[in-house]
């Protein structure tokens, strides 16, 4: 009986250890996050696009993956069923709050130019077949079902493949794929012209959270990462643009993926640096409810700036513009999830008491 009970206990201390969050994790998802949101503020620099855009959303793909172990146990059905809680309805509810925005908003300004003679019911092609350039109404909503579909693919390889064997064979075709798709000029519903991608990074992701323990000293991780530094600098400045949703790879698809590595590799290199910060943490354990606001806020504020006159014609926002909606648009996240968490849980894919819990 002894023994049964210690078997138990050892059982139980394994799956608190194995479900416990890692705070580098989250500072890791933080950075990622404040890439995301500060990329897509009006006024930021197009350098600094050019070297976020290089890996912060494969950086989303391989921390997803890296977290995957979680569900590695789950049957077919549970695993839809999770995803459709966290990643679908998340998605259905945000995109009809946007798109509220937009029906209200779209004849007035500037926006009666390009929308004002757009159908009603245009957008809602957007939610249905969940490619990226059709979701203009909330642009950000793209990396959703992209991750739906790239989870669920992996989940069904997972059950007959290992993860190196699936990131070894997903890599030259995401290579192929970056190089002959984009020609082609077609885009595939629900993401499937960014699988090829985004199953490559989800499953070094998933290779290397099985596999590689990150540094614990901030000292020596922000040293590893310092070394890495130029050659990611030169890698992403020499590949150009990158915007995985517009399916834009650069200028060669070897500079891509080497690029998109290292950016990632650094982040998580300096991740106990960057668990340092209380925010930045906090961030990484609230990325979707970010994901889906920050573009909301960003419309409300230019509609406000516009009314007010803050950029007469000819000027545009400049860096000091995109630093102020970008602490604003996070900072409104912070009253939000309580509010979500309190009355409506489901909007950001938890259950009722599990928004309890975080609410403690």
């Amino acid at each position: 009986m002894a023994a049964v009970t210690g078997m138990a206990a050892q059982k139980r201390a394994g799956a608190i250890e194995a479900t416990a969050r890692d705070t580098r994790i989250d500072a890791a998802k933080g950075v990622a996050i404040a890439l995301v949101v500060l990329g897509h503020a009006k006024g930021i620099p197009a350098e600094f696009t050019v070297l976020a855009y290089s890996f912060h959303v494969p950086l989303f793909f391989l921390l997803s993956g890296w977290l995957s172990l979680r569900r590695n146990a789950d049957t077919a059905v549970q695993r839809l069923a999770t995803l459709a809680r966290t990643l679908l309805v998340p998605y259905v509810f945000f995109f009809f709050v946007a798109y509220g925005y937009w029906l209200l908003t779209r004849q007035v300004g500037e926006k009666a130019l390009r929308w004002g003679q757009t159908p009603w019911w245009e957008p809602l092609g957007g939610l249905v077949t969940g490619i990226g350039p059709r979701l203009y109404v909330h642009p950000a909503l793209w990396f959703l079902p992209a991750l739906l579909v790239t989870a669920l693919v992996y989940f069904f390889l997972g059950k007959r493949l290992r993860p190196s064997a699936i990131a070894l064979l997903s890599l030259p075709l995401a290579m192929l794929w970056t190089m002959a798709f984009p020609a082609a000029g077609l885009r595939l519903p629900f993401a499937l012209d960014i699988l090829p991608v985004a199953l490559f990074f989800y499953a070094c992701g998933a290779l290397a959270g099985r596999t590689v323990s990150l540094p614990r000293s901030a000292l020596t991780g922000g040293a590893a990462a310092m070394v890495l530094l130029v050659p990611w600098l030169w890698l992403a400045w020499s590949n150009g643009r990158v915007d995985i949703n517009q399916l834009r790879f650069g200028a060669s698809a070897w500079k891509f993926v080497l690029a998109a590595l290292l950016g990632t590799s650094i982040v998580l290199l300096a991740s106990p640096l960057a668990a340092k910060s209380a925010a930045l943490r906090w961030m990484g354990r609230n990325t979707l409810l970010i994901l889906c606001v920050h573009m909301l806020v960003f419309f409300v504020l230019s509609g406000m700036a516009a009314v007010l006159g803050l950029f007469p014609a000819g000027s545009k926002p400049g860096p000091a513009w995109a630093l102020c909606v970008s602490g604003i648009s996070i900072a409104s996240c912070v009253p939000l999830r309580h509010l979500f968490l309190r009355y409506a849980p489901w909007v950001l894919g938890q259950r009722a008491a599990g928004a309890q819990a975080a609410l403690r």
